[in-house]
């Protein structure tokens, strides 16, 4: 992690150091020789006009010039040297720019790591330190991340046009040097691409922390449909000295939980702020109203005393932070400039896991405290014994509708509870140990909670808990709601709605899907252009190479031996011979498909038996030292052969691969033909979806 938080800012710096010395000695370099060229110049055509015999050497004793021409020569050398001098002069700024994108980058991830060791200790001491620290820590994270990521782009892209500007000083307009100064400028253009890509995430990203709806299906109950459920909830709040929910949300899934997020209610897309107080319906019909009072008591407590500044900031903040990090992690797609700072905004979250997670813990525990309060211990512990049977079946019956949605809207609530009422339980030793799931915290396990609220797991208690749904009281949301049917049945109702629309758009998708490809065969052709060209072109070099051994005959000692220079001769036009055939023999391939692609087939001449897609397990496109698809077939199918003298054609058996070789496919790159197959897969893989439904 100091890797790439620290390291590689210290080592761009010390690059920046590197270039702003070398820039220094061109500048100086430069600036001499600027001065004394002319000097020179000066010099060698006053000693031409001395003596006319006179020569001079250019650094090189072997080599020596008249003066006057050695004096051309110096001169000519004038105007490359003041463009020379021009681009060191600039690369100074380059240098100090590396050095302080660098440096920038260096401080950024210092502070944030120093930040990030601060806020997680002063987080342990309350939770409204947590609080505090975190806040502090989610304002100041995206301008260090922001410090960290201009600052190392700044570096890379000025360092690399450093050095660009060094090539291009050094080298000449030969082919290497081109080649070289377009190598230069591509890197350059590339890096240049990938610190815009970078800071173009990173701002994109800061977008993320802006709270979002939360999507729930559920009704929201006003005071008028169900007075004495508010009458309830308010009395426990009052009792409690809690903040009393603005809304209360009646619906089938999750269990109980109460949210300051503005929440998006389905069906209706009715938009609900404020805190809001979620009720799960088959909950309701299972707990009696003791156990729900200890229910809704324990949720309300969230909203009291010290909890209210933890449960109103705290879960946005970090809600927030974790969505920014985890588009970050998505967009960064290999950025390497953005490694550094996704690992210090990674280390900064994990630092406060361990602050989260004690202050939850403890959370919960003063929560089933105060919960208790309002019913007593045993209605409480029995709750959390009885909410951790409930979920099963409730689950089960949930999940089996929203797959199978049964045309008649049956009440789901009155399913769960017959199916409680047939097989009963489930082992509630499975679920004593279990952790159960919350919108923002870890609970403590249920024998640990019920501990704390200094009440024995005994036999009575599990008895009571574990009662059959018709035993015992009333069930509360019979008792506190006056249509309970009714209201069961309308929230069955939206839940099965919800389900027919999703697997109608997922069957919309489906057939989408399968009719992307067209129902006529789709042919494809071997790309053999580029390879018969390469042979042909082999074939007019031997036939260049026999001809100036013709024409060369004399020289290359061959004009004398007529018949070693016909042999000679004669292999090369055997060869080029060779070439011809060998590249008329590719284009002749042309004119023969490689693959005929159909919604059920794939076949191809190079095999004897087509392919049905339903057959084909996995598949991938080969390309670089060759080019081929790649077919998996499902155990069982009978495997298709390659006919003879099928290039880059085979069957494997053991690992029952079919490859199927080409130099390319003609009019389509890569990334085409790997789209075009894929389409054809997707498309086999919905007819089945589709036929299963």
């Amino acid at each position: 992690m100091l890797i790439s938080i620290l390291l590689v800012p210290l080592l761009l710096g010390v690059l920046g150091g590197w270039e702003r010395v070398r820039a220094q000695g061109s500048v100086a370099e430069y600036t001499a020789m600027q001065s004394s060229l002319p000097q020179q110049v000066r010099a060698m055509r006053e000693l031409g006009a001395r003596d006319s015999t006179a020569s001079v050497d250019l650094g090189n004793p072997d080599t020596v010039y008249a003066p006057a021409l050695a004096a051309d020569m110096v001169e000519e050398r004038l105007p490359s040297v003041r463009r020379s001098l021009i681009l060191a002069r600039v690369q100074g700024p380059l240098a100090w720019s590396v050095i302080g994108g660098a440096l920038l980058a260096l401080i950024c991830g210092a502070i944030g790591l120093a930040a990030a060791q601060i806020a997680a200790r002063r987080a342990m001491v309350s939770r409204d330190a947590l609080v505090a620290s975190f806040a502090a820590l989610q304002r100041a994270l995206p301008l260090v991340l922001g410090g960290m990521v201009i600052g190392l782009a700044l570096a890379v892209v000025c360092g690399v046009l450093f050095e660009l500007i060094s090539l291009w000083s050094s080298v000449t307009l030969s082919g290497g040097g081109v080649k070289l100064m377009f190598a230069g400028v591509v890197l350059a253009l590339v890096a240049l691409g990938t610190a815009w890509s970078a800071i173009r995430a990173l701002r994109e990203v800061v977008a993320l922390y802006t709270p979002q709806p939360g999507e729930v299906t559920g009704r929201a109950v006003g005071v008028d449909e169900a007075p004495a459920l508010w009458r309830f909830v308010q009395d426990i709040a009052g009792r409690q000295q809690a903040i009393a929910p603005d809304t209360l949300v009646l619906g089938l899934a999750q269990g109980f939980y109460v949210t300051e997020q503005d929440l998006l209610l389905s069906p209706g897309e009715r938009r609900v702020s404020g805190r809001t107080l979620y009720l799960p319906a088959p909950y309701l019909q299972f707990l009696d109203e003791g156990e729900v009072a200890a229910i809704v008591g324990h949720e309300l407590a969230h909203f009291t005393g010290e909890d209210t500044a933890y449960s109103r900031r705290f879960a946005p903040l970090f809600a927030g932070m974790g969505r920014a990090l985890a588009a970050m992690h998505s967009d960064a797609n290999g950025l390497l400039l953005l490694k550094g700072p996704l690992q210090l905004a990674d280390h900064a979250m994990e630092r406060f896991d361990l602050a989260v997670r004690h202050w939850s813990r403890l959370r919960e525990f003063e929560a089933d405290r105060l919960g208790s309060r309002v019913s007593g211990g045993r209605p409480a512990a029995s709750a959390l014994i009885r909410t951790a049977v409930v979920a099963p079946p409730v689950d089960a019956v949930l999940e089996d509708a929203f797959a199978n949605p049964p045309e008649d809207d049956p009440d789901l609530v009155a399913m769960a509870a017959q199916m409680v009422e047939e097989k009963g339980w489930p082992d509630i030793r499975a679920y004593l140990e279990d952790v159960q799931s919350h919108p923002t915290d870890t609970h403590p396990r249920t024998p640990e909670r019920i501990q704390r609220l200094d009440v024995a797991l005994d036999d009575a208690l599990l008895e009571t808990a574990l009662r059959a749904p018709r035993e015992g009281p009333r069930p509360a949301g019979e008792r506190l709601i006056a249509d309970w049917q009714d209201w069961c049945r309308r929230l069955s109702t939206d839940y099965l709605a919800e389900a027919r629309g999703a697997h109608a758009r997922h069957r919309q998708f489906l057939e989408q899907t399968a009719a992307a490809v067209p129902q006529e065969a789709v042919t494809l052709y071997n790309n053999v252009g580029p390879a018969s060209w390469v042979q042909f072109g082999a074939a007019i070099l031997f036939l260049a190479a026999g001809a100036a051994i013709w024409i060369f005959r004399q020289p290359i000692g061959l004009g004398h031996d007529t018949f070693e220079l016909r042999l000679v001769i004669g292999a090369f036009i055997g060869a080029a011979v060779i070439f011809v055939m060998g590249g008329a023999l590719i284009r002749r391939g042309a004119r023969t498909p490689y693959l005929i692609l159909l919604p059920e087939t794939l076949s191809s001449p190079q095999l004897d038996a087509p392919i049905a897609w339903p057959d084909v397990e996995a598949w991938g496109v080969a390309f670089g030292t060759r080019f081929g698809l790649d077919l998996v077939l499902e155990d069982g199918v009978a495997l298709p052969r390659a006919r003879r003298f099928a290039r880059g054609t085979a069957v494997r058996k053991a690992k029952r691969l079919v490859t199927i070789g080409a130099y390319g496919v003609r009019g389509m790159g890569v990334e085409d033909f790997r789209q075009l197959i894929e389409s054809y897969f997707q498309a086999e893989q919905a007819r089945r979806a589709l036929a299963e439904r």
